[in-house]
């Protein structure tokens, strides 16, 4: 049989407390024995009775002899529960009835005070076959306590979980290391907090903190991320789950070695929504502002429409940012793709050759794809009478590359040749001025985009 007492076991509040116990102690997940448990009782539980951590764990753990009133001894009761878990943690084994780890034995069951989202003992009805608690082993029960050490105060509890190694030990570094400045200045702060309420713009924070802060070449990671949205009150007991797609944490990875990530922070302060630009003068007056490009990566939405400064006639990004997220969030053909740069090459050729500053604006306030297609057949008129030697698109090209689903998709098509009109003509549209607002409706385009 292993000596080995933790290997991950898929449970985010097991993991998460794994890791804070590998950081905390300094060894590897796999390398902990119970003598590196014993050390790390009375440092933790220590932290836990200030005042802000109290607090921190009241959300995570209710009716716990820490946050319990009642309990006048709370250190050597703790102290006592941990003891008691460790001299009942045997190694992992082929099997056991544990819902967290499935190689151990259940010694008794665990409520909300030491497992969150759990039963409540005796309080059993609004649990599941008026269950008194969960089937979690000593190892896994212990492991838990020291969840709090990993979590992420966000309003309410954000907790990470990955089945990346390097993700999940570079964000318990960050998370320990916090704790460590909260020991040495002695100004306990509870659970890791940056000042974030809205939990999908901080958990899009706390992925680019780990890219950025670590040199890894993270774009090579093909990680499954989930945050846990959480509380444990004895009332109202919450969980939201939050899935970042693969892709859209590759692309997030890719960004920051573009030449122009400046430009993509631009495309992000554009999906922050009631937002006064003009008045800001510090990221906390907006950084709890829902954020649109956020909100749609997350569910899967198109973001294209961020890329495109439509007041200004300006292409954010370049077409080598866009056309990276085009493949490697939205999955779009690279046939496709090139099919759309070459018609938006030929339209920003025509335009500007022609002088037609008019057709420019047809092209962006279309409202309706039967409308849309009539101008692009003048301006295919146009370009025969004006003895164009080839044709701006073929048959199929039309078909299967510009509008592969005709009026479910010709927004996209419509925004993606904007953008690269905008991007060529750059220099030529500043002499023409930009002064004239264009007449676009957002709410319509908005609607648009979500699908």
């Amino acid at each position: 049989m292993s000596k080995i007492i933790y290997d991950f076991t898929g449970n985010p509040f097991v993991d998460a407390g794994i890791w804070a116990l590998s950081q905390w102690v300094g060894k590897k997940p796999e390398e902990l024995h119970k003598t590196d448990l014993k050390k790390v009782i009375d440092d933790v539980i220590s932290l836990y009775l200030t005042p802000k951590w109290s607090k921190s764990l009241y959300q995570i753990f209710p009716n716990n002899p820490i946050t319990n009133n009642a309990v006048k001894d709370k250190k050597d009761r703790y102290t006592s529960i941990l003891d008691d878990l460790i001299n009942n943690i045997t190694p992992l084994g082929d099997y056991g009835d544990c819902v967290a780890c499935g190689r151990r034995n259940i010694v008794q069951k665990s409520a909300k005070d030491r497992i969150p989202l759990t039963g409540s003992k005796k309080l059993i009805n609004y649990f599941s076959y008026g269950a008194e608690g969960a089937d979690y082993c000593p190892a896994c029960t212990f492991a838990v306590q020291f969840l709090p050490l990993n979590t992420y105060f966000c309003a309410n509890m954000l907790l990470i979980h990955s089945d990346s190694n390097k993700i999940m030990k570079y964000w318990s570094e960050r998370a320990i290391t916090n704790i460590r400045s909260q020991l040495i200045s002695k100004n306990y702060t509870g659970c890791f907090n940056e000042g974030f309420k809205n939990p999908k713009n901080a958990l899009f924070h706390i992925i680019q903190d780990i890219i950025l802060h670590y040199d890894e070449r993270w774009y090579l990671e093909k990680p499954s991320i989930d945050f846990y949205y959480f509380t444990n009150f004895n009332q109202g007991p919450n969980l939201n789950l939050y899935h970042v797609p693969t892709p859209v944490f590759r692309f997030l990875a890719y960004i920051p070695q573009h030449e122009k990530f400046m430009e993509w922070l631009r495309i992000v302060r554009r999906g922050y929504k009631f937002v006064n630009w003009e008045k800001v003068k510090e990221e906390n007056e907006y950084k709890n502002n829902p954020n649109t490009v956020y909100e749609n990566l997350l569910s899967g939405k198109s973001i294209i429409r961020f890329f495109i400064d439509r007041k200004n006639r300006e292409a954010l990004g370049g077409w080598d940012l866009l056309d990276h997220y085009l493949e490697e969030v939205r999955n779009m053909d690279e046939n496709r793709i090139e099919t759309i740069k070459k018609v938006g090459d030929e339209l920003a050729e025509y335009i500007k050759s022609s002088d037609d500053i008019k057709t420019l604006k047809k092209l962006e306030t279309a409202s309706n794809y039967r409308n849309y297609r009539n101008i692009l057949r003048i301006i295919i008129k146009k370009r025969i009478e004006n003895g164009a030697e080839e044709p701006l698109f073929s048959f199929d090209d039309y078909v299967k590359n510009l509008f592969p689903e005709g009026n479910l998709t010709w927004r996209e098509t419509q925004d993606l040749i904007l953008f690269r009109i905008y991007e060529v003509l750059h220099d030529w549209i500043i002499q023409q001025g930009v002064s004239e607002e264009l007449i676009v409706n957002e709410d319509e385009k908005e609607a648009a985009e979500n699908v």
